[in-house]
């Protein structure tokens, strides 16, 4: 476990992570473990979330924490690690499902997390934590799939104008069909507010929005 950046002053802690609760052992499977996991992971991130972002609002940092640590980025990053051959699991769950499931390994992953925790303390957790997801913490606000700028002027304009929405109207389309640059406007309250251009509609209104929130924002 050395992708783990830590080195496991009691042994047993590990191996009890490792045990899936197909072994029928009752509380000595990972399960505890998970649940601790997740609050120390859960902990975790939010604080090198708010660290790192400075400058971000609430509501984005919520979200980059939760696409951080759901189940969907999880399983993968612990295949990343080795859990999927490291976790032990009864001979009858095996032969029916050869590979772990997302579950089992978001579960693993978690467990370990939660064990590190226990035999180090949350310095330990900490660091084992900000090893393994260096990068998402890094480039989070920038890849987060709800961090895009039209998601970012709509609570701008949430916040600063009562609730009100941003609007999008396309303005048009030039060039042959191989290479059409279509345009399109960002609009509050019927009164244009940012323009931009794209290779499609969708990325014109990106920039229209990213104008936008430039605008609103140096105002």
């Amino acid at each position: 476990m050395d992708k783990f950046d830590h080195s496991f002053s009691d042994p047993q802690l590990l191996e009890l992570a490792l045990k899936h609760p197909s072994l029928d052992l009752g509380v000595h499977d990972n399960q505890r473990l998970e649940f601790l996991g997740d609050a120390v992971l859960g902990l975790v991130i939010a604080e090198a979330l708010y660290r790192r972002h400075p400058n971000l609002e609430e509501g984005r940092l919520d979200r980059m924490r939760a696409a951080i640590v759901s189940g969907k980025a999880l399983a993968p990053k612990a295949k990343q690690l080795g859990l999927d051959e490291a976790l032990m699991v009864s001979p009858a769950q095996r032969a029916h499902h050869p590979e772990p499931s997302k579950g089992m390994l978001e579960d693993a992953l978690e467990a370990v997390i939660g064990a590190i925790y226990l035999d180090g303390g949350l310095e330990a957790a900490r660091t084992s934590i900000e090893s393994i997801f260096s990068e998402e913490l890094s480039t989070g606000s920038e890849t987060d799939a709800d961090g895009t700028p039209k998601s970012r002027l709509q609570e701008w304009i949430q916040k600063h104008h009562n609730g009100a929405k941003p609007e999008y109207i396309a303005l048009g389309a030039e060039g042959p069909d191989h290479a059409r640059r279509y345009e399109a406007a960002a609009r509050l309250d019927g009164k244009e507010i940012g323009r931009g251009r794209g290779s499609s509609k969708k990325a014109a209104e990106i920039e229209a929005a990213a104008a936008a929130l430039q605008r609103l924002q140096s105002e």
